[in-house]
């Protein structure tokens, strides 16, 4: 008896007694200051966005759409609201119809489906448990339906849902603080989860050094390197005060981002947070709370003197997996230059490449009847691939599947950047693991003469390309047109291979696109060993920026940091190197022009009649002079070597730069960067062909030879006439003589 009151009257205790205690604690979080407290915020994601080029619509054949999305570590979601928009099909069964909206594998809705709401957008809101929020999260839509043909309910195209591109995603986020501890490198800077862009905030104690920035190019490489294919913003913050201003507490916090940030620091170097920062004895790396701003980490990186920090900067991207702690002391190791071609994401032309190689999980090949999504493999090749008369890029496709119960149309269809290649039907064999052996129609637009660019390639050679299988299961009725079977499943052998043993490398430069899109030429060598980064020697912000983003698009593109990256400024120029040259800024091209003349650059632009020359390239001839802002992407021969490039990066004004940061993250920009010269004003792209191409790659003399002539038919069919004329005269002499010898 005694127990049947004890328990009540200990749980009123407990309830009454912590009332206080969450009081206190709200309490507490009122009385702290604006930048002491933890963020809260609102984003809104487009569901046409996160589907990553899905098609928004389900139908009764295919009636389940899934929009998978990250979540970061650092943050929680407090609410969350999704607005889907759609229109319905006509041919809706009142009684049966109805779309079900599941997050997680757990229902949130559903909308019944009448026959009245066709022709007419609806609207419907859901939320969202914040609960069932994860690191990975799967948004499923789901049409249930039915069409009746009058003698049996069948499933059926005409039967289907189309999502507008205004439906969103409402999520509410708090930041966390997350601990001190180097264990998570690289987050919080970097969280594979999180599929939107990635944003690094360098702070500096002033204007960056050259020894700094190239510290700073190395590390904007390796997030590069780890974002991959998402895109890599660069924001900088000098923190250094006015000189002769005395900032008060709020005004100083104003210079810091409100984010998680990256800094560098000699002994030399103590800016105002940091002024009772001990000295280091060796080269140390630390996450500290951002202190202007708690809630976020600072990613600190000190060193004795700055060319200890650059050394630092190199062992510490190759070497952070097994870090612990707060704090770690780094000994810096001399690192040996890579050979070519070695870049990590490019398809190797040493060895064949299975296909488990190009994707993160090997879940990834496989699919079913209710997830008909193609399986995607990305692939990166290496941009001057040397296809010239061959048929195409050898494909072992292996892949295994369900038997259907009987003969129908299911198929495998594959497809290389949407463009149709080939179909297998799906028989009763289920494959047992048979060969296929495809040949990819790929051709170079690079390698192919100016008159024959109107013909399409199927895809770019070095670019981002999409190869895609399709399982496409077939229904189980031959009377009604039902669904397949759930539990029809099929996948890509992951032993499937890729084999480029005894292609050559060459390639027609130059080609600004080759380098906005892979950053070729400078990315043959993927540690950047046989590059040359000019920039001017007084660094402002929108050229450290820049310098940044740049860096972290060549990485991204090899998959390896710049460890070997030399960066000089423009008032340093070498006599003479051996290198590929990268140019930062109208100061360096100017600079670099003057000191090695501009015969290279003359050759391509002589015909060409440009707005804005001489802003923009220098050049003593002018056309027309703008007044408004314009940048450009150029290239040309090295005047060192035939077989190394230049490439400029330039603007009329250092702050419009920005213009060509945005083609580094856009895709619909650098698809119009062709050419040698491409020029970016606020309205347009403007691309120019080159009058006069080099050759950079290793050909054997007889195919260089046969690839330079079959670019004059007339002229090969001219020689072949004389070549056959001498012989019939050679044997004609040689016959006469023989009879003149018998007689």
């Amino acid at each position: 008896m005694r127990m049947s009151w004890t328990l009540p009257w200990l749980f009123l205790t407990v309830l009454l007694g912590s009332a206080p205690v969450l009081a206190q604690v709200e309490n507490q979080e009122k009385m702290l200051e604006e930048w002491q407290k933890l963020p809260r915020w609102q984003e809104d994601y487009s569901l046409n966005a996160a589907a990553n080029s899905q098609q928004l619509r389900i139908d009764g054949l295919r009636p389940e759409m899934t929009i998978g999305f990250g979540g970061r570590y650092d943050r929680v979601v407090e609410g969350a609201e999704l607005d889907l928009a759609f229109m319905i099909s006509p041919a809706m069964v009142d009684t049966v119809s109805q779309l079900r909206v599941s997050m997680n594998e757990e229902v949130i809705g559903s909308v019944s489906l009448q026959k009245s709401m066709a022709n007419t957008v609806q609207r419907r809101s859901f939320n969202i448990d914040p609960r069932l929020f994860t690191s990975y999260n799967q948004l499923r839509l789901e049409l249930i339906s039915e069409v009746f043909n009058g003698q049996c309910t069948l499933a059926s195209p005409a039967a289907w849902i189309e999502f507008l591109d205004d439906s969103t995603l409402t999520l509410d986020y708090q930041q966390l603080r997350v601990a001190n501890e180097l264990s998570y490198f690289p987050e919080p800077w970097f969280d594979r989860n999180d599929f939107s862009a990635v944003n690094l905030n360098f702070v500096s104690f002033g204007v960056p050094t050259m020894a700094t920035a190239e510290a700073h190019a190395v590390l904007a490489s390796y997030f590069g390197q780890v974002a991959d294919w998402r895109a890599v913003t660069v924001e900088h913050y000098d923190v250094e005060p006015a000189i002769g201003s005395l900032l008060q507490d709020h005004e100083w916090r104003q210079q810091w981002p409100q984010d998680h940030a990256i800094m560098t620091l000699t002994n030399e170097q103590r800016p105002r947070p940091f002024h009772r920062l001990e000295k280091v004895t060796a080269p140390t790396v630390r996450v500290v709370p951002n202190p202007a701003y708690p809630a976020y980490k600072l990613l600190l990186i000190a060193a004795p003197d700055e060319e200890q920090l650059r050394a630092t900067v190199s062992t510490f991207v190759l070497s952070n997996q097994t870090m612990s702690g707060d704090q770690v002391v780094v000994e810096p190791q001399a690192l040996a230059p890579r050979d070519a071609y070695q870049a990590p994401r490019w398809v190797s032309t040493e060895r064949p490449v299975q296909i488990s190689e190009l994707v993160d999980h090997p879940s990834e090949l496989q699919r079913s009847a209710r997830n008909t999504a193609p399986v995607n493999v990305e692939l990166r090749l290496p941009p001057d691939l040397f296809i010239w008369q061959r048929n195409g890029i050898p494909l072992d496709l292996r892949f295994r599947y369900t038997p259907p119960l009987s003969e129908d149309e299911s198929r495998m269809l594959v497809s290389i950047n949407n463009e149709f290649i080939k179909a297998f039907d799906l028989n009763e064999t289920g494959s047992e693991n048979n060969e296929e052996r495809l040949r990819i129609p790929i051709l170079s637009g690079s390698l192919l003469p100016e008159d024959d660019n109107v013909t399409l390639p199927s895809f770019r050679l070095g670019a981002v390309n999409n190869m895609e299988f399709r399982f496409d299961f077939g229904n189980v009725s031959d009377v009604c047109s039902t669904p397949p079977l759930l539990n029809s499943q099929g996948v890509i052998e992951g032993d499937s291979t890729i084999d480029l043993r005894g292609y050559d490398n060459y390639v027609a430069l130059p080609d600004v696109q080759l380098f906005m899109k892979t950053g070729y030429p400078f990315t043959r060598w993927d540690d950047l060993s046989q590059t040359l980064v000019v920039v001017p020697e007084q660094l402002n912000g929108d050229l450290y920026v820049t310098l940044l983003m740049t860096l972290a698009k060549l990485s991204g593109a090899t998959g390896y940091p710049a460890t070997q990256l030399e960066l000089v400024s423009a008032a340093n120029l070498p006599e003479t190197t051996d290198k590929d040259v990268l140019l930062i800024g109208s100061q360096s091209l100017q600079r670099f022009l003057k000191a090695y003349g501009t015969a290279e650059l003359d050759r391509q632009i002589e015909k060409q009649r440009l707005a804005g020359r001489e802003q923009l390239l220098y050049s003593p001839q002018l056309a027309l002079r703008n007044s408004g802002p314009s940048a450009a992407v150029v290239g040309f021969r090295s005047p060192f070597a035939e077989q190394r490039s230049v490439v400029a990066v330039t603007a009329t004004t250092d702050s419009y730069l920005d213009r060509y940061r945005q083609a580094l993250i856009s895709d619909t920009l650098s698809n119009e960067m062709t050419g040698f010269l491409a020029v970016l004003t606020p309205a347009r792209v403007s691309s120019f062909e080159p009058q006069e191409s080099y050759y950079v790659g290793n050909l054997s003399w007889w195919n260089r030879l046969m690839y330079h002539l079959a670019k004059y038919p007339v002229l090969v069919t001219v020689l072949a006439l004389l070549a056959l004329l001498v012989l019939v005269i050679a044997l004609y002499r040689l016959f006469v003589a023989k009879v003149r010898t018998r007689q």
